[in-house]
């Protein structure tokens, strides 16, 4: 598998990538793609397109600051899901970001959520290749999220620093991050 970038070598993939982006998150935790891609092309966010054997398997946006980064999309077509693409991925990620500050959120764990049980399998899937929980929890987009790092450690600070450095005050203002109690 490749990572190629999505606005450069792999911009063959390009319309696929956005596709998948658009199809792939709810709307309310959507960031403008041309937004994201303005980022992209500034050297903050990342666009990277998966591939293997000449085709699309998925896309990984992140974002990078002060030596930090966040993984903020992370996605697997559904023709190539459950046959290991997504933990290879992961792993070729922790390669990549090795060093720095890289930051994951996940849905927290809510058994009256809809999609409670899609929660369970996300965080087992994360926490069997390589990730630690934190104790740290983040409402952002009127959504709760866990955060998890490969070394089980981050700072409010932390996230909140990648999120102002990347997105800018004024987005930040408005997707208001915050703190929230440990949940679980």
């Amino acid at each position: 598998m490749k990572f190629l970038n999505a606005l450069a070598e792999g911009n063959r993939y390009l319309e696929s990538f956005r596709e998948l982006y658009e199809g792939s998150f709810p709307p309310l935790e959507k960031k403008p793609f041309d937004f994201m891609r303005e980022r992209a092309e500034a050297g903050l966010m990342s666009f990277w397109a998966m591939e293997e054997g000449g085709e699309f398997i998925g896309l990984v946006i992140t974002m990078e600051a002060g030596g930090r980064a966040l993984l903020d999309y992370f996605a697997i077509h559904p023709k190539f899901q459950s046959n290991g693409y997504g933990g290879r991925a992961i792993h070729e990620l922790l390669k990549v970001f090795e060093g720095k500050k890289f930051i994951f959120e996940i849905e927290v764990q809510d058994q009256n959520a809809p999609n409670a049980e899609e929660r369970r399998r996300r965080k087992e899937f994360y926490l069997r290749n390589g990730l630690k929980e934190t104790g740290v929890f983040v409402n952002l987009y009127h959504t709760d999220y866990e955060l998890i790092t490969p070394d089980g450690s981050v700072t409010i600070e932390d996230y909140c620093g990648i999120l102002s450095d990347v997105l800018g005050e004024e987005m930040v203002k408005e997707l208001k991050p915050r703190q929230i109690p440990a949940i679980g």
